[in-house]
């Protein structure tokens, strides 16, 4: 798989670079940007349209990485947290194997709520029939 990835950004490298190659004088003309604010009007200097296409590429892979970034931070955190809960569980388990089962408070304490109704029918034990 390492291999498949480095194999497609050498072609996206080389595909970019002919890209940009053939399309030198449309890219090499500058454009001026600007921003109409109320009470402000911003012009920028004259700016090659490859420096656009540069910096908006740029611009790009820098937000991706850092949303990368924030999504392994959190990952991180809620790893550690899951391995001291393990930790914490595998403790107690530990903790109640070395127990014997036949001591009296580890035996059920468990007593039906209900009682089995009669041979000859009738309602429920709550009804009172």
């Amino acid at each position: 798989m390492r291999y498949l990835k480095a194999f497609l950004l050498a072609l996206a490298f080389v595909i970019s670079m002919l890209f940009f190659v053939q399309n030198n004088a449309p890219l090499s003309s500058t454009v001026e940007l600007e921003l109409n604010l109320i009470l402000k009007h911003y012009v920028s200097i004259p700016l090659p349209v490859y420096m656009l296409v540069l910096s908006a590429f740029f611009l790009g892979a820098l937000l991706a990485m850092g949303f990368l970034l924030i999504e392994r931070i959190r990952l991180g955190l809620e790893l550690k947290s899951l391995r001291k809960q393990h930790s914490t569980l595998e403790d107690e388990v530990l903790a109640l194997r070395t127990l014997p089962l036949n001591q009296p408070q580890h035996q059920s304490t468990y007593q039906p709520t209900y009682q089995p109704m009669s041979p000859t029918g009738g309602g429920s034990p709550e009804s009172g029939s």
